[in-house]
């Protein structure tokens, strides 16, 4: 009875782990499509229509000149752009002259940088400007701390406080990141897809392996 417990229980390890290094090769399959597909977005940005509801996250568009920035800024407090810590500063964006999303204009040293309202004139005189896509919740990581609306202090781009801030309804499901290199460049949207899902896949294999052979070790001890 005993051998029989330790061999059901081998296989089901076995068939758990191999299942899970499947599923992570799956991933992996979808990741690096995912990456291929915002690689070509950034190549040959596509016009942004709001019509759309269903952008992947990180893919980058063109804005046309119905869109307007205003000189609004709020900060998003300690972010870091090689080694420096300083800001993102995060402007209102408006469409037919109704707050639409908000627009993240990269990194800047200090909440004076007189670069914010240069690269809002820029963004506004520009026929189509090239930006990425993120999601715009009122979700926050756990460990980043509330905004202070009385003080104007910001830790996120948290979608409740925007309208709160700018007593106004936010309706798009995105907000926009700065990607035009003729204005202003930070950061490759691709840096923030980890793709681990190789090493996790191969490590469920293992794992899987190890289980049969352990199994094969125990049960010729006890023959």
């Amino acid at each position: 009875m005993r051998h029989k417990s330790i061999t059901v229980f081998f296989l089901f390890v076995s068939l758990l782990t191999f299942t899970l290094g499947c599923w992570q090769f799956y991933r992996l399959s979808w990741k690096n499509d995912l990456i291929d597909n915002i690689n070509s977005s950034i190549t040959n940005p596509e016009l942004f229509s709001q019509e759309i509801i269903d952008y992947n996250e990180l893919t980058a568009v063109k804005l046309n000149k119905k869109y307007k920035a205003e000189n609004q800024p709020i900060f998003i407090e300690s972010k870091t752009y090689q080694n420096k810590v300083g800001y993102h500063a995060i402007i209102p964006l408006f469409f037919n002259d109704e707050i639409y999303s908000v627009l993240n204009l990269g990194w800047f040293a200090n909440k004076n940088d007189s670069n914010v309202e240069k690269i809002i004139n820029q963004f506004n005189q520009k026929r189509d400007v090239i930006v990425y896509l993120r999601f715009l919740t009122s979700k926050k990581n756990l460990f980043v701390p509330e905004n202070n609306l009385d003080s104007n202090t910001w830790y996120s781009i948290n979608h409740d406080d925007l309208e709160k801030y700018f007593q106004d309804t936010i309706i798009s499901p995105y907000y926009f990141v700065l990607l035009d290199s003729e204005i202003k460049f930070d950061t490759n949207p691709i840096v923030f897809l980890r793709n681990n899902h190789l090493n996790y896949s191969i490590t469920w294999f293992l794992l899987s392996l190890s289980s049969i052979v352990m199994l094969i070790i125990i049960r010729r001890k006890n023959e």
